[in-house]
């Protein structure tokens, strides 16, 4: 019994008039063809049945030309653009994205580093859990090409994230040009570098400007509630103003403010990380948000030079944030400052 031969490059090139360099091309989705061209290539491998053959491919070149991307999770507006940006970068630079995620912890990370190695990708953009370091790292990957996302692992690895340190600090010194004399700071319990920089900016603001920091450091919704109403309703200077030092942190303030029956409207509040509804709530909440395509395409023009073979010295980016004036911060609404 003979079996049917199977399409290649060149029946494929043949059948829509082109060149076989064309149709790779067109299959990699690296460099553009004219649209009829395309519809030319597209017809023919449809009549053909034409499937590419990528781990011929792969193995031919030593590349698998996908790209790992670990992540905590893809529930906020920052890591969603973020890695809408990296794929369409990815696409136009032939590649594809693995996406995998760790949700903050250690051991499931172990494990996704494990499974992009057995994948052979060609780079990873990884944003670390905590507590993660340049040996784990590597005992896992190898000398695979990682670029640190929004969290830097030391200076032995690229990494691309925002001036943590300076967005905390101008935040308050934002709120304290409000006269807001008791700014309470709520921190989430993870043990990262952004949220320990964040701090850091908050407290010497507060101190510069005589004041006394305080920290509640939110671990479940009951526990920050209690201490929320304790800190906004005590007798003796109570808190007048909030900076919410992440993303998922705001989201447990908001709703720990609406369990107390406490209103946005009584108190100042700015959070680190913009909300997709931020201009819903009322008043619409003052954020500083972090310009996440740009960190993404910077992330991915710095792996890519990696698996290329880029020999220069580990590159550091540090990115500026954006404070999104609304009005829960005492201000006016509609306006944005570079911070």
């Amino acid at each position: 019994m003979n079996e049917t031969k199977r399409p290649t490059i060149i029946d494929v090139a043949r059948t829509a008039k082109v060149g076989p360099s064309t149709v790779s091309r067109h299959v990699r989705g690296g460099k553009s063809v004219s649209p009829e061209v395309a519809r030319r290539i597209e017809i023919a491998i449809a009549q053909l049945g034409y499937e590419p053959n990528t781990l011929a491919r792969s193995l031919r070149v030593g590349r698998t030309e996908t790209l790992g991307v670990l992540f905590p999770h893809v529930n906020n507006v920052f890591f969603g653009n973020a890695l809408r940006t990296i794929q369409t970068e990815a696409r136009i630079n032939g590649f594809t994205v693995m996406l995998l995620t760790h949700q903050e912890e250690a051991k499931l990370q172990q494990e996704q580093l494990a499974s992009l190695k057995r994948s052979q990708v060609d780079g990873v953009i990884l944003v670390p859990a905590a507590e993660t370091n340049v040996a784990q790292v590597r005992a896992l990957l190898g000398d695979t090409p990682v670029v640190a996302f929004d969290r830097s692992m030391g200076s032995a690895i690229d990494s691309v994230m925002l001036d943590n340190y300076r967005a905390a600090r101008e935040a308050t010194e934002h709120l304290l040009g409000h006269r807001h004399a008791h700014i309470v700071a709520v921190n989430a319990p993870y043990k990262l570098q952004p949220l320990q920089s964040r701090f850091k900016g908050y407290k010497e603001a507060m101190e510069a400007a005589g004041k006394q920091a305080e920290t509640i450091v939110w671990h479940e919704s009951e526990q920050l509630r209690t201490e929320l109403c304790a800190v906004l309703r005590r007798k003796r200077a109570p808190a007048t103003a909030i900076l919410s030092m992440s993303y998922s942190v705001t989201l447990a303030i908001l709703s720990a403010l609406l369990e107390s029956q406490i209103p946005l409207s009584e108190i100042g509040c700015i959070g680190i990380d913009d909300l997709e509804f931020a201009n819903f709530l009322h008043p619409p909440l003052t954020t500083v948000a972090q310009p996440a395509e740009q960190f993404a395409r910077q992330a991915f023009q710095q792996l890519l030079g990696r698996t290329l073979g880029l020999k220069e010295k580990p590159v550091h980016l540090l990115g500026a944030g954006s404070l999104i004036i609304r009005s829960s911060c005492g201000c006016k609404p509609a306006s944005s400052k570079r911070l």
